[in-house]
């Protein structure tokens, strides 16, 4: 279904995205992940025909990303959370399902909304945060899309509305529909992705799956008392040491030579935790730390 060759793009010879290539094919859910400027939004509007590049190919369905055929096939969620002032939700369903020949029913739609009669009859910027993220989803589907792009699908929605989104990705997934999303919460790729495109300064890093990702080799996190902060800070062994009035928190791929020598320092085994971090964990840690 999507076809992506030596895929590059460069903005004032900076370098955005370097020699990429994959495929997907009908049905698969794939996520883009990756810090904050490793090109996912970038690769998303190459993949949309809104952002020319300078070398390589993309096709989908066979055809360029700018071909008008792909017009009732593909719907896209943008990042911003914004909707059309001064229009109630009830015409702003009416006005999406008069776009199409071909689209989901008033039921379909509020089955997937379930609004209230009074939301519907609002303003839709009256709507909170995630309602009104739910409502652009929504209407992103009203046209019956074969392919799916979402941008931080789920930014600002609440726990439980993230958890019902999640419900309807599935929904989504059993029905054939190919569905491609960037996403800063793990929970989600957990939930949702079968494979995972790893992004990172332009470039693809990996194209895995939670699974798979989840299974590398693991790095282990210590949590110990901050008086061994002198003996611990000599350790090459270590690595992203945090020191905190009480505790020290580091990462190691050495857990054996850090318990022998904590062991030898003094420490007790009931001062020391220890936890897995995995390759997805850490992707996901640096994205939130860029974030803060």
């Amino acid at each position: 279904m999507i076809t992506v060759e030596k895929l590059s793009k460069s903005i004032k010879d900076k370098p955005i995205l370097s020699d990429i290539s994959f495929e997907i094919e009908a049905g698969e859910c794939v996520a883009l992940i990756g810090p904050n400027g490793a090109g996912k939004t970038t690769l998303m509007s190459c993949l949309l025909g809104d952002v020319a590049y300078q070398k390589g190919t993309i096709r989908l369905f066979g055809l360029s990303p700018k071909d008008k055929a792909l017009r009732h096939q593909v719907a896209v969620l943008f990042q911003d959370n914004v909707v059309q002032k001064k229009m109630t939700v009830n015409e702003l369903i009416t006005f999406q399902q008069a776009i199409y020949k071909d689209c989901l029913t008033r039921d379909e739609i509020e089955k997937f909304l379930q609004f209230s009669q009074k939301q519907y009859a609002d303003f839709a910027e009256k709507l909170s945060g995630g309602q009104k993220r739910l409502l652009q989803f929504v209407l992103a589907l009203v046209g019956k899309p074969k392919l799916l792009f979402l941008d931080e699908p789920t930014a600002g929605m609440d726990t439980s509305t993230r958890q019902y989104f999640w419900e309807m990705i599935e929904e989504l997934k059993s029905k054939g529909i190919t569905i491609i999303y960037s996403s800063h919460y793990i929970e989600e790729v957990e939930h949702t992705a079968d494979r995972i495109l790893v992004l990172n300064q332009g470039r693809l890093l990996r194209d895995t799956t939670p699974y798979a990702m989840k299974a590398e080799e693991k790095q282990k996190v210590f949590t110990v008392p901050s008086r061994f902060k002198s003996e611990v800070e000599k350790w090459k062994e270590i690595s992203d040491l945090e020191v905190n009035r009480d505790n020290l928190i580091f990462v190691t791929r050495e857990p054996d030579f850090v318990w022998k020598r904590l062991e030898n320092s003094g420490c007790s085994i009931r001062d020391i935790e220890m936890s897995n971090r995995s390759l997805l964990d850490s992707i996901f840690m640096t994205t939130e730390r860029e974030e803060k």
